[in-house]
């Protein structure tokens, strides 16, 4: 009788993952807002004050951002959709996002909802910082590019914050 470890592998299985379920899209989401927080927490005025076009500046990206996912909360939670206020200093948006991203997450989010969430994050991640997504993330949200679903979120957001 062969042993375990005489076996030959499993042959690898090519089906696409399985859509994160809604825990794990709100961990998913709770880990990624978390980092890039903590990486925004770094940076200086004059790195805050850097063009991001079309928002203006890095700032007003980031604001936007937070306007995003304080919508998302108005929107489940049944409340009117408000205004965050523009702070008057660049350096405390990082609380901002933080205080908005924890809200959503208490929240709880279809996975639908929470996945959209996270890839909008990740595309204004990669505008900012320019880094790509790993691909264990990508997988993890179900996506073949986070980024791209991420532009397609956020202009989906507009559009429907326009109405």
């Amino acid at each position: 009788m062969p042993l375990p470890h005489d076996l030959p592998p499993d042959p690898p299985h090519n089906f696409p993952p399985d859509p994160p379920g809604p825990q794990d899209a709100l961990a998913l989401l709770h880990r990624e807002s978390r980092s890039f927080v903590q990486r925004l927490r770094l940076w200086t005025p004059a790195r805050w004050a850097a063009a991001a076009a079309p928002y203006g500046t890095r700032g007003d990206l980031v604001h936007h951002l937070a306007q995003v996912l304080a919508g998302l909360v108005a929107d489940l939670e049944g409340g009117a959709q408000r205004r965050l206020p523009r702070l008057d200093s660049d350096l405390g948006l990082p609380d901002q996002l933080a205080v908005t991203a924890d809200d959503l997450v208490r929240a709880q989010p279809a996975a639908e909802v929470a996945r959209d969430a996270t890839a909008h994050l990740l595309a204004h991640r990669a505008d900012l910082l320019g880094e790509a997504v790993p691909p264990g993330l990508a997988a993890g949200l179900g996506l073949d590019d986070p980024v791209a679903h991420g532009h397609l979120a956020c202009a989906a957001t507009i559009r429907r914050r326009e109405r």
